[in-house]
């Protein structure tokens, strides 16, 4: 226990630094150009073992890589249990599949990052997703904790 509170402290103060330069272009889900944001607002829900931590308003953006075939998420002021500050994690590398109505998103694993360092503690595993009718919703792993978003723009 007092290693999972020293790992998360750690981390907490490593992204608690992290700034970003944001824009809203205003374009939909499915036309998303290259290097294009879009955000999404609502609320994100880690169930850390100290406990469920809900933090609502929170700020997603989805970022297109130049390839357009996969996305790196940003997550604002995210808090992933109750005595954590607020921070922005970056997952990038994640897979992007566009149907008729929906876009998936995906990933197996993916290591987060904040103020260009790589967090293996805390890789992303099991994430997976969906965009649709200017919703966002997705669900992972960060390390052991399972964490949720649902959000619109």
């Amino acid at each position: 226990m007092k290693k999972t509170v020293f790992l998360l402290l750690a981390l907490m103060a490593a992204f608690a630094s992290c700034d970003k330069v944001e824009t809203d272009n205003g374009n939909e889900t499915a036309n998303i150009a290259k290097n294009d944001s879009t955000f999404y607002y609502g609320t994100l829900i880690a169930n850390a073992s100290s406990g469920d931590c809900e933090t609502p308003d929170t700020k997603v953006s989805i970022n297109i890589t130049d390839k357009a075939d996969s996305v790196s998420i940003t997550i604002f002021k995210a808090k992933l249990a109750q005595r954590m500050p607020a921070m922005d994690i970056i997952i990038p590398n994640i897979s992007v599949r566009k149907n008729e109505e929906t876009t998936v998103i995906t990933s197996e694993r993916a290591i987060p990052l904040a103020m260009g360092n790589e967090f293996p503690s805390y890789t992303v595993t099991e994430f997976t997703g969906e965009i649709k009718d200017n919703e966002l919703t997705f669900s992972l792993k960060f390390g052991t904790t399972p964490t949720s978003f649902s959000g619109r723009r």
